[in-house]
């Protein structure tokens, strides 16, 4: 079973190697943003409870480094497979993924945003790039599967709700007026 468990984490770092080496190959506004926005930066994941801290530096020469056994508490990225199954293939929309927190993302706002503009251009790359359809495949055909799927929902369904922060602030806070003295 441990044996298992080291498998599946070489495996997803070998995935995610091969992932960089596909943008690089490709070049162009994907890569660009993939080096600005990890490049200097470590980051741990969770897929399916295995998990790897993956460490980005060398910006245009991006190489990244994998160290594993990771403290499952201090995770930046978790899923679970499935979830990144129904994300690539279409069926789910990244947004609900992380608004149903099937998705769980930490660190700072810049980060966020910087690392979902490059999820989506990635994502946008799959149909045309072959690279990425196969690694897709290999992970989707390779990666462990439950014994049952979840179910699909149509896109309406998908909706995601915003303002939940904004819904959290007392009323009688929402109502003070601020304002700046005119000079």
């Amino acid at each position: 079973m441990e044996n298992q468990f080291f498998e599946r984490q070489a495996q997803l770092d070998q995935w995610l190697h091969r992932l960089v080496e596909i943008l690089r190959s490709q070049g162009g506004s994907t890569w660009e943003a993939l080096v600005q926005t990890v490049s200097g930066k470590t980051a741990a994941i969770d897929i399916d409870g295995i998990g790897l801290r993956v460490r980005a530096s060398g910006g245009e020469q991006l190489q990244i480094e994998s160290e594993y056994p990771v403290a499952l508490e201090s995770v930046n990225f978790r899923s679970e497979a499935e979830t990144i199954r129904d994300v690539i293939a279409g069926r789910l929309t990244l947004d609900a993924a992380v608004v149903t927190e099937n998705i769980y993302l930490s660190g700072t706002l810049e980060d966020l945003l910087a690392i979902y503009q490059v999820v989506m251009e990635i994502l946008a790359d799959s149909p045309i790039n072959p690279q990425l359809r196969h690694l897709w495949t290999e992970f989707d055909q390779l990666w462990f599967r439950p014994s049952s799927p979840p179910p699909y929902f149509s896109l309406e369904q998908q909706k995601p709700s915003y303002g939940e922060l904004i819904r959290q602030v007392p009323e009688d806070v929402l109502a003070i007026d601020v304002f700046s003295p005119e000079i």
